[in-house]
């Protein structure tokens, strides 16, 4: 077992530094298919939440919606999901 710090540094080791894993979190958006867009953001998502679990669900949400595209996203807010997985259905 090793504890959250090792593991943090092992994935940062891994996937690059904190501030890569913040910035290509911060700079994902949809640009092909919902289901890439949603597998890269459920990746990034991970090793975002390995460096600051304190984050919100909200806050993935939120993140999630307001980097899919244009033509998707007014009719994902209207539905105003309440979990990051049933926001990933309602995408779908």
């Amino acid at each position: 077992m090793m504890s959250w710090d090792e593991f943090s540094g092992v994935m940062c080791n891994r996937f690059g530094s904190k501030n890569d894993i913040m910035e290509k979190f911060n700079k994902l958006v949809q640009k092909g298919s919902v289901d890439e867009y949603v597998k890269k953001f459920e990746e990034l998502k991970c090793l975002m939440h390995a460096l600051n679990s304190s984050l919100p669900e909200s806050y993935y949400i939120s993140s999630f919606v307001s980097r899919l595209k244009e033509d998707i996203k007014p009719m994902l807010k209207i539905l105003k999901p309440m979990t990051l997985m049933i926001t990933f259905k309602q995408v779908k």
